[in-house]
């Protein structure tokens, strides 16, 4: 009965937002029964498009065929959809829907399916041409014009695409991963059934919270301070950290499962990062991994936050520094400020280490291969440096910073953290004590034994006898 009631209350306050973006989120256990319902409304023959094996394992495949049949449409399946979607396997759903007649395409799954889906609904009217309308940085390139309805249901609490007009696909031949976004990709319903992630194991549902997570931590970072922005992501970090660790005592959680699922959908929905915005510069640097190594997003983003913070650190610690008071309950004031970022950055990876989130490169099989590198920041600039030589962010990063963040990931190698000077404090070298007397600030101390020459560059008057140091006799 509650779940029921906050089903219906959801159901309420996300139409309410049909003025900001034209979705139709339905929430809620039981709501994926539905989706004949919603989908009459918009055509005949539906394109399905399933991913590789998990829906025809968990059963919702033959479900939704059957589903859809009885209410007397006409669907034609699509299987095979891979995690971090190619665009040559997008383009034969496309080629398939163009071909058989199809008038909307339904996209069941996580992230990648969602995503494919979206391109496939615009590619099935020109699935030549679908890398067109991708590739930004280009000279050939077009925005995104018309594309076949979509609905969507969502079986991972993750991308947050079930609540967005963006996707994210990968060209195999270029080894870029972009992101492709346009009003027609707006999905006409989407469904978020969290009994359909009732199956999610571990280490995925794991993966799906830290990429909600970042959906509004980058901005957080990244773009202008918003008072009640901040305060919303601050409160949106709590909850998915509580629900993911109930979700992960107990998968059949099926309470903690929707908080998770509902937390996912409204992550990248827009009202949250809208005031800051702000570039993504771990998104970006995460996508050249997964598109070269076929790693999950999720695993690619805990690896990169940590050490992305040490390179970073230094340039605003106070936007760290809040995240830390606010979300982990830090006690900061008194700390330097580098020295209290660091505390903020230790307790993030404590967070890590704790859902077992976190990773080198090699635990996700990526090589220490320094010239790799090189071409993954190479191919960063090129797609969204928008012609200069970094991308933007807290810090802007060159491809020689995109390269050291790159080798602290490496277990061995790299130094593990990027060390940076603080500021000299600003001082008077000479003060008055209490009696007036003139005391000297010594900023270094030099031991020299009697007898021995003073250092290169050093003068005699510089020196100042502090105490003689006499070493004791242990050898009785």
């Amino acid at each position: 009965m509650y779940l029921y009631a906050l089903t219906e209350f959801r159901r309420t306050l996300v139409n309410n937002f049909q003025l900001y973006n034209p979705i139709r989120m339905v929430f809620g256990v039981g709501e994926f029964s539905n989706l004949a319902d919603f989908a009459t409304q918009y055509g005949e023959k539906p394109l399905v498009v399933f991913g590789k094996e998990s829906a025809k394992v968990m059963g919702v495949m033959d479900k939704a065929l059957e589903m859809l049949t009885e209410a007397g449409l006409d669907p034609v399946p699509f299987e095979g959809i891979e995690p971090n979607p190619r665009v040559a396997t997008i383009k034969k759903a496309a080629e398939l829907a163009k071909e058989s007649g199809c008038d909307m395409v339904i996209g069941i799954g996580g992230g990648s399916v969602m995503d494919a889906s979206k391109v496939i609904a615009f590619g099935a009217l020109d699935p030549d041409n679908i890398w067109t309308h991708i590739a930004h940085w280009e000279d050939y390139y077009e925005p995104v014009g018309d594309a076949l309805p979509i609905l969507l249901v969502s079986t991972l609490a993750a991308t947050g695409s079930e609540g967005d007009a963006g996707a994210v696909v990968t060209n195999e031949e270029t080894g870029d991963k972009v992101g492709v976004f346009g009003e027609s990709m707006f999905p006409k319903v989407s469904i978020i059934d969290p009994e359909l992630t009732l199956t999610t194991p571990k280490n995925y549902t794991r993966d799906g919270a830290v990429d909600m997570i970042m959906h509004v931590l980058e901005s957080y970072f990244n773009g202008e301070p918003d008072g009640f922005a901040d305060r919303m992501t601050e409160s949106f970090i709590i909850e998915v950290m509580i629900a993911l660790e109930d979700v992960l005592e107990n998968l059949e959680d099926i309470d903690a499962r929707s908080r998770l699922s509902w937390l996912g959908a409204i992550a990248l929905h827009g009202f949250i990062n809208r005031p800051r915005g702000g570039m993504f510069p771990l998104h970006v640097m995460q996508h050249p991994l997964s598109a070269y190594y076929d790693i999950s997003h999720g695993s690619g983003l805990a690896m990169l936050l940590p050490r992305w913070m040490k390179f970073v650190y230094h340039e605003k610690p106070d936007r760290i520094i809040q995240l830390g008071e606010r979300v982990f309950n830090l006690d900061l004031e008194t700390h330097h400020p580098f020295e209290a970022a660091e505390i903020v950055i230790e307790r993030v990876t404590n967070w890590l280490e704790d859902i077992g989130a976190w990773f080198f490169m090699d635990d996700l099989g990526i090589p220490n291969d320094p010239e790799m590198f090189a071409k993954m920041a190479d191919d960063i600039l090129r797609v969204f440096g928008k012609g200069e030589d970094t991308i933007g962010g807290l810090k802007p990063l060159s491809k020689e910073d995109m390269i050291e963040i790159y080798s602290m990931c490496v277990r061995t190698g790299a130094a593990e953290e990027h060390t940076v000077e603080p500021e000299p404090e600003t001082a008077e070298s000479v003060q008055e004590g209490e009696d007036g007397e003139v005391i000297e600030i010594v900023e270094e101390v030099i031991v020299v034994e009697e007898g021995e020459p003073l250092p290169e560059g050093v003068e005699g008057e510089e020196i100042v006898v502090v105490e003689e140091i006499v070493e004791e006799d242990t050898s009785s």
